[in-house]
């Protein structure tokens, strides 16, 4: 009874940092992006600007690379650390992941906030997990919780926790399935603790609308039926390029050793994606709700050119150590590249952009429960089961074929 009681305010301490930690991080970062690209613009009226702003970003990155090291770390290297050691590093790093993140964003990189909040929550929970003493098992459990409940609030989805615990391992052994329900109870507690403090952050400091999506009136036609096979199989292409162009831009870059020059690099492309389309910066979570609005507006050939330039300059600004998520500018090129399919169907465009956009984001999280949850609020809550279906089908085709079919790309 007490080891419940202790797990109980363990997830309520953690879910309150969660919450807390990111919607303070979010508030600056918005803030500093709002006084670089839209306040400051509009006093100096220089020719030029979002140019310098890359290259100013580019400078900063590139000497947080050569003196103080790979800053910031992503989402996968806090996890493997912690599997390797136990722990998150925290000493020297949580300033060190902080500041590298928060020029990485407000600069303009085409990447989202998930990385480096994960990295600095890792190193928080492990602060926190030797304050109180944990032994291993119990500090790895804080910090997977804490883990699963900043995705849920980033994404503003409550039920990626849940779905992190199911999929983590299957339920083989009676014991295992009631440590199963207990890690689901506890994600579910640090979650709702996490997004509460988040919102009542957020509710008190001005920000533009995230994670929305703009979908027409549902007026169902047998006619789209059409169409839900060849939605199905592009978003798997384009989940499959997304991987490609990955390959692609660490191969490039691989042949320059120079991590200012590479950092510059990436800040040149961001100054001159500025020049092209606004859209191309920033992760997407602030645009994708603007775009769904305009989308059908726009030509076939200009929506292709803005999803295969978000994919590359993602990649790009990651490869040149510009660290960040994915997540989100993946969400957002694909529904980029679904408004070309929905561009030859008239009818129910939001069941094409839902279609395609799941198909991706499983061929590329490879974790059809969490991207089905993950993309529940972001679509039409009757689009869920066939959200659920399509992970589940993409996934078993990924099981047979994706091996086959991403080693052929490389």
């Amino acid at each position: 009874m007490k080891s419940h009681l202790t797990h109980f305010l363990h997830c309520l301490i953690l879910g309150a940092i969660v919450g807390l930690t990111a919607a303070l991080f979010l508030s600056g970062v918005n803030a500093s992006i709002h006084y670089v690209w839209d306040w400051l613009p509009s006093v100096l009226d220089v020719s030029f600007y979002g140019l310098g702003v890359g290259l100013l970003g580019g400078i900063g990155i590139g000497l947080i690379q050569k003196s103080v090291g790979d800053y910031p770390k992503t989402m996968h290297e806090t996890l493997a650390n912690f599997k390797q050691e136990g722990r998150a590093p925290y000493r020297g790093a949580l300033w060190k992941n902080a500041v590298a993140a928060w020029i990485v964003l407000t600069c303009g990189a085409s990447l989202g906030p998930e990385a480096a909040l994960i990295s600095i929550l890792g190193g928080m929970v492990t602060w926190i997990g030797d304050r109180l003493r944990l032994t291993e098992p119990e500090r790895q459990s804080f910090l997977q919780t804490g883990y699963a409940a900043m995705l849920a609030t980033i994404f503003h989805a409550p039920f990626v926790s849940v779905s992190e615990a199911i999929e983590e391992e299957p339920m083989q052994q009676a014991t295992s399935r009631w440590q199963k329900i207990q890690r689901i109870i506890y994600y579910s507690i640090c979650t709702l603790v996490a997004i509460t403090c988040f919102r009542f952050i957020m509710h008190l400091v001005p920000h533009d609308r995230v994670f929305a999506i703009k979908i027409p009136p549902i007026t169902w036609n047998a006619t789209v039926m059409w169409f839900i096979l060849p939605a199905i199989l592009l978003g798997i292409a384009f989940g499959l390029f997304f991987i490609w162009t990955e390959r692609v831009t660490n191969w490039m870059v691989s042949r320059v050793g120079n991590p200012i020059l590479l950092a510059l690099i990436a800040g040149i492309a961001i100054g001159l994606a500025s020049m092209i389309s606004p859209y191309l910066l920033f992760s997407g979570e602030h645009d994708i709700f603007d775009f769904t609005k305009e989308g059908s507006s726009w030509t076939i050939g200009a929506l292709l050119l803005l999803a295969i330039g978000k994919v590359g300059l993602t990649h790009l600004c990651f490869s040149c150590g510009w660290k960040g998520g994915k997540i989100f500018p993946l969400i957002f090129s694909s529904t980029v590249m679904a408004f070309c399919l929905s561009q030859l169907s008239p009818f129910m465009p939001g069941l094409i952009v839902t279609l395609v956009v799941t198909a991706s984001c499983t061929v590329v999280l490879r974790q059809p429960l969490v991207t089905a949850t993950l993309l529940l609020f972001l679509f039409p809550l009757q689009f869920f089961p066939l959200i659920l279906l399509v992970c589940l089908g993409v996934q078993q085709f990924m099981k047979y074929y994706g091996n086959r079919l991403v080693l052929s790309n490389k």
